[in-house]
């Protein structure tokens, strides 16, 4: 295990402004962690759609000029595409130099409560930095465990995002939706033990660790660095209820409701796995959208809840899944196989390390029930007051230069 000095320098960052924050305002640094998680839940939107496009209309040359006018970098480059693996999942790594990140993004999927066996899987071989105890299981999800396993191995060990963080000097990051972000949280406790990645956000995830292994999760991404975002009253987080197996990790942080001066409001759970704000509810829109509809990066026209949309793409994915047995969860056509975007844009990649394997039929024990259900009926959250263990903030969301956008949930 790490030891104690590492630990509580980990957890400092639940308290301490990083360096970097010392010469903004008050308001810039209460509203810093908001705008830093939105950017990661924009690529995990966009991993169900066309982000080698999508993405280069966010992440400008000019926003990046803004954040930092000295550097010549490309502002939007994707460096791996992997995918499906055996188990289905895919996903694309994208250095993001206005976010001072590479950035592992992990994919969805529909269904995947069907399909997965829920099992917890013991994570001792793995030298994660948890060994079971005779009172304490260092366990994860068994289907989300080797959907990681799986893309670790196609990808050579990450070694793509390794070279980028090492010739950049950029920090290396992961996120992920629904099952995706279970997925991105063992990548990152697996690179955050060997002291590679610093920063992991997951968006409508499950549980997906035992209380011991959620602890070490905690002790190496506290506070900003370890956000598990939950919109609305998404179901997903529901599905895997808390147990002895299975619990939250910290911070959560949920996202919710409009502000008619500033765009939307949100609450940090920072203190307890189990804050009713940072557990989800009972709606299957609020899970495709986080700061974008799914399969968009919150590029003009698509910053909004479009309930239209999200209930068209649940009724898609809904009839696929029960004309095959398995799901696919992608915007357009499904992905029996990753293919390499091109474009002649300069801000996309020119060079795409891309991985694929062939799709099994991703037959597992249903462990959930009915889990989730297509339906058109959007729901409206309203903000709670807030907790002793977590700080409400509204934070400005302004989407463009003279309006503010107004959400439909």
């Amino acid at each position: 295990m790490k030891s104690v000095g590492t630990l509580v320098l980990a957890l400092s960052s639940l308290f301490f402004a990083p360096a970097s924050a010392q010469n903004l305002t008050e308001a810039e640094i209460d509203a810093s962690p908001y705008w830093h998680e939105r950017y990661h839940g924009l690529l995990s939107m966009a991993a169900y759609g066309d982000y080698a496009t999508l993405c280069p209309q966010t992440f400008t040359a000019a926003s990046l000029a803004a954040s930092f006018p000295d550097s010549t970098e490309e502002p939007w480059t994707v460096l791996l595409e992997w995918g499906p693996t055996a188990s289905g999942f895919s996903g694309f790594a994208a250095q993001i130099p206005e976010m001072d990140k590479v950035v592992m993004v992990f994919k969805g999927m529909y269904g995947w409560e069907h399909q997965l066996n829920s099992t917890p899987a013991s994570i001792d071989a793995y030298n994660w930095g948890c060994t079971s105890t005779a009172n304490a299981s260092c366990t994860a999800h068994q289907g989300a465990l080797t959907a990681y396993l799986e893309a670790k191995e196609a990808t050579d060990d990450w070694a793509a995002v390794a070279e980028a963080v090492n010739a950049t000097g950029h920090q290396w990051s992961v996120t992920g939706h629904g099952i995706g972000g279970a997925i991105a949280q063992i990548a990152a406790l697996d690179l955050g033990w060997r002291g590679l990645c610093h920063w992991s956000h997951s968006h409508g995830a499950p549980r997906v660790f035992s209380p011991a292994v959620a602890t070490l999760y905690n002790s190496l991404f506290g506070g900003e660095a370890g956000q598990r975002c939950v919109a609305n009253d998404d179901i997903v987080p529901t599905l895997i209820p808390e147990s002895t197996d299975y619990t939250f990790t910290l911070e959560g942080i949920h996202v919710y409701g409009t502000n008619a001066t500033f765009g939307q409001n949100y609450d940090i759970c920072a203190y307890s796995a189990t804050d009713p704000n940072c557990i989800g509810g009972n709606s299957t829109v609020d899970h495709d959208f986080y700061y974008t509809p799914i399969g968009h990066c919150g590029e003009s026209g698509f910053q909004v809840n479009n309930a239209t949309l999200v209930s068209a793409f649940q009724a898609s994915e809904s009839s696929a899944y029960a004309a095959t047995g398995t799901g696919t969860f992608n915007i357009s056509t499904p992905a029996s196989t990753m293919t390499t975007s091109t474009t002649s844009s300069a801000a996309t990649s020119t060079a795409v390390s891309t991985v694929t394997s062939s799709a099994s039929s991703g037959a597992g024990a249903t462990q959930l029930g009915e889990g989730t259900s297509a339906t058109a009926a959007a729901t409206t959250q309203a903000g709670g007051a807030a907790s002793g263990q977590h700080v409400s903030r509204t934070v400005a969301l302004l989407f463009t230069v003279g309006c503010i956008a107004a959400f439909t949930f």
